[in-house]
C-alpha cells in the first residue's frame, strides 16, 4: 500500500524544536537558518507571521521548513535522494492555505521543484538573488599568514566599519543598508567585541569579519569584507585564520560562513585555512503576479 506524505504544522517554535531540534542539530551549519528563526521566536506563543513544520511519511521526515516574516521560506533536508514528491506536497499545502511567501532559501534542487509547483498554486515569478556555499571548520590548518595584526575593531573605527558593512550588503547580498542602521549595528558589534579586523604593516585596517551569530554548538562568521584595493593579498584569509583559531580555542565546536558561489577564489582561500563545503543555499525572491502586470 502506498504511503502518503503529509505536512505537519506546529502551533509554535517550541513545539517544533521539541520534535525536531535533535535532527536539525546533526547538520547545524546547513540547517542554521531554520534553527535561528525557531530560537528567535521561542517566546511567541501564537505568532501569526510564523510557520514551522515538516513534511513526513509515517516516521520519516523528508523536509523541515519555516516561514517567518519578513524572511523567506527556509527549507532544509538531510536527504540527498529525490525530494520532488515531498517538495510538491509542501508547495501544494502552502498554496491551498493561501500562504504567500516572499521567497525561498534552500538548496538548489529543492528550490527548483518548489518554484515550479508553487507557481501553479499562487501565480508569481521567482527571481534568483544569490547562491552560496555553506562552509564549516572544526580544525584550523597552519598557513603562512600575511604580515600584519589581527585584532578587534575599536569604536573610533566605526565610520569605516559602517562604510564596509554597507559595501558588503551591496556586493554580497545585493541589497542596500541605511547608513544610520549600519552605524548603529557597527557600534553594537564593535562594543560587543564581535568585529575583527586585519591591520597591515602600514597600520591601516584592510579586512574585516564579524563573529555575529552564536549557534548551539558553533558560531557564524559574517560581514567578510576586504576593500577592492587590498584584495588578492591574503588579508581576508589571514583574518579568518586567526579568527577561526581564536573562536575554536574559546570552545566553539565549529565556525561557519557563507561564500558567494560567484566568488570561488575566496572559497579556495578559506579551504586552505581548513574550511570545508558542507552544503549550499540558494535564495529566490517571489514577485506576485499582480506586480508583474
Amino acid at each position: 500500500m502506498r504511503r502518503i506524505m503529509i505536512v505537519k504544522e506546529y502551533d509554535n517554535a517550541q513545539a517544533f524544536l521539541d520534535d525536531n531540534e535533535a535532527a536539525l542539530l546533526e547538520q547545524e551549519a546547513v540547517s542554521q537558518l531554520i534553527l535561528y528563526n525557531a530560537y528567535q521566536n521561542l517566546t511567541a506563543i501564537g505568532c501569526k507571521s510564523c510557520l514551522f513544520g515538516i513534511v513526513q511519511e509515517e516516521e520519516k521526515n523528508w523536509l523541515y521548513f519555516c516561514n517567518v516574516a519578513p524572511y523567506k521560506l527556509a527549507v532544509y533536508s538531510a536527504i540527498q535522494e529525490d525530494l520532488n514528491e515531498a517538495v510538491s506536497v509542501l508547495a501544494e499545502y502552502l498554496g491551498n492555505n493561501h500562504i504567500v511567501i516572499s521567497g525561498i532559501d534552500a538548496r538548489y534542487d529543492i528550490c527548483q521543484e518548489f518554484m515550479e509547483q508553487y507557481k501553479k498554486q499562487i501565480p508569481c515569478t521567482f527571481v534568483h538573488k544569490m547562491g552560496v556555499d555553506i562552509m564549516e571548520i572544526r580544525e584550523v590548518n597552519e598557513i603562512n599568514a600575511v604580515d600584519g595584526l589581527h585584532r578587534t575593531a575599536v569604536l573610533e573605527e566605526d565610520k569605516i566599519i559602517t562604510d564596509w558593512m554597507i559595501q558588503y550588503h551591496i556586493e554580497a547580498l545585493d541589497s542596500e543598508m541605511d547608513y544610520e542602521a549600519a552605524l548603529k549595528k557597527a557600534d553594537r558589534l564593535i562594543s560587543e567585541g564581535r568585529i575583527y579586523v586585519y591591520e597591515n604593516m602600514e597600520q591601516n585596517i584592510v579586512s574585516m569579519a564579524a563573529a555575529s551569530r552564536e549557534l548551539v554548538h558553533g558560531i557564524a562568521i559574517t560581514y567578510l569584507f576586504t576593500p577592492e584595493e587590498f584584495r588578492g593579498k591574503g588579508y581576508a584569509a589571514s583574518n579568518i585564520y586567526y579568527l577561526s583559531k581564536e573562536l575554536l580555542e574559546q570552545g566553539y565546536e565549529f565556525c561557519t560562513l557563507f561564500v558567494d558561489k560567484k566568488n570561488p577564489v575566496s572559497a579556495k582561500a578559506y579551504e586552505k585555512v581548513g574550511y570545508q563545503i558542507v552544503g549550499d543555499n540558494y535564495e529566490y525572491i517571489a514577485i506576485p503576479a499582480e506586480m508583474n502586470a
